[in-house]
């Protein structure tokens, strides 16, 4: 008998291509994303269209025998689709409970969900444990929260083997959606001065996206999980101003300048020891390492 398959959802994003990559080498993987994927990868499925209901999910669950759920796909970020909160909702929320009922009836063994630290909103705290209270401060991070609880319950009633990973903001290759690294970066690059409205004197919990991929990987190997979710960040709490210091030695002339306000969001330093208890990971990239190989990438990919 074949071995069960691998279902990623977002399989064209900024995590589910390269987790795509780096899982066919080892495994059966089958895709899902409306999205064409930047380069097909050898030996993975590719199925282009969006979610569908229930009934759909659960007959693309049998029709591909799948055995685990890496649940990436969605609208990304509270900046898009900031006019549309119903689609939000129903791709975000949506997708995740009909995905959830049909991975319960479909037997699923694992479901890693790709949440994000935008379920926390404002924190207060630190170092942010899993127990920090949600107060999301957007739609897009009320989705992540109420998946999250949906998650939770169907681990408690129904027995689902879910797993949440509370990403803090990834940075990257093929990040295509607003963040201040990415921004310095494509602007230093053209020589286009970089004018931040918010941040100055902030430190921030990035993650680079290879430590995201091998925390998402290490969720759907772990052997039994304690908890269901976990935080993913970068071993650092870089500075704005760090960051601007890295891109700066990388280009000489970048004209970059940073304001901050008191209206400026906060995100303390995650607390790392769950996931590296549970799960075996933790964080490899120093921003450091991470922003001058993001600036490679970019280089190369101009």
């Amino acid at each position: 008998m074949a071995a069960k398959a691998v279902l990623i959802t977002g399989s064209s994003g900024l995590v589910g291509h390269p987790l795509v990559k780096k899982l066919s080498s080892r495994e059966r993987v089958i895709g899902l994303d409306p999205a064409a994927p930047p380069d097909a990868i050898e030996g993975a499925t590719y199925i282009q269209r969006g979610f569908g209901d229930y009934e759909t999910m659960l007959g693309l669950l049998r029709e591909h025998d799948i055995g685990k759920i890496v649940h990436a796909g969605g609208i990304s970020g509270p900046m898009l689709a900031s006019d549309a909160p119903h689609k939000i909702s129903t791709i975000n929320l949506g997708s995740t409970i009909d995905l959830a009922e049909a991975a319960y009836r479909a037997g699923v063994t694992r479901f890693v969900y790709c949440s994000s630290g935008s379920a926390y909103g404002p924190t207060p705290e630190t170092p942010v444990s899993e127990d920090t209270a949600f107060r999301p401060t957007s739609l897009y991070g009320a989705t992540k929260a109420a998946s999250d609880l949906i998650l939770m319950a169907y681990r408690k009633d129904y027995g689902l083997n879910a797993v949440g990973l509370r990403y803090s903001t990834v940075y990257g290759p093929r990040r295509a959606t607003d963040c201040p690294i990415r921004t310095m970066i494509e602007e230093a690059m053209v020589s286009r001065p970089t004018r931040l409205t918010q941040g100055a004197g902030r430190r921030w919990p990035y993650v680079y996206v290879d430590d995201v991929v091998d925390a998402t990987i290490a969720a759907l190997d772990a052997p039994s999980p304690s908890q269901y979710a976990y935080n993913v960040a970068g071993p650092d709490f870089p500075s704005m101003e760090q960051i601007a210091e890295l891109v700066w030695s990388e280009f000489r002339d970048a004209d970059i300048e940073i304001r901050g306000n008191t209206d400026d969001p906060v995100r303390e330093r995650f607390d790392l020891s769950a996931a590296e208890r549970d799960l075996g990971w933790k964080p490899k990239w120093t921003i450091e390492e991470g922003v001058k190989a993001y600036i490679a990438w970019s280089k190369d990919n101009r």
